[in-house]
């Protein structure tokens, strides 16, 4: 059973945004599948490494269009993404050592991604179609 199920619910209306949403849910569940399959730690810490990839291109690409929204926007969401990488890397390196349960990390990633996308991307979104350049 997969940990995030992609539904029309979690859509931004922002087609580039939403189809990296979608890889980032689908690295999620293979992570949890590698957890609760009991695979291997170099699998799992592979995995892992996968989604703070892509999660850095994937916040690349949303800030580059924030350069239509305004600049309050912009630096409050490029801050958001920086306090989840900074919060990911360290529960990274906690699980690496051993210190914090893969379940943990898999708790707070899924938590995060959904408030993500359901709060800060929709809002995003919405400012982005509010100040799309006329046609």
């Amino acid at each position: 059973m997969s940990l995030i199920e992609w539904t029309p619910s979690l859509a931004t209306g922002q087609m580039e945004i939403d189809a990296q949403h979608t890889v980032l849910v689908a690295i999620l569940n293979r992570l949890h599948d590698a957890i609760q399959g009991g695979e291997a730690e170099a699998s799992t810490k592979l995995i892992l490494h996968e989604l703070v990839e892509y999660t850095h291109y994937h916040f690349e690409s949303e800030e580059a269009l924030m350069e239509r929204v305004p600049p309050e926007v912009a630096k409050a969401h490029k801050a958001n993404h920086q306090r989840l990488l900074d919060q990911v890397l360290e529960f990274q390196g906690q699980c690496e050592r051993g210190e914090i349960h893969p379940q943990e990390l898999l708790q707070f990633l899924k938590d995060w991604l959904m408030l993500h996308i359901t709060g800060t991307d929709k809002q995003l979104a919405a400012t982005l179609v509010k100040n799309r350049e006329p046609a």
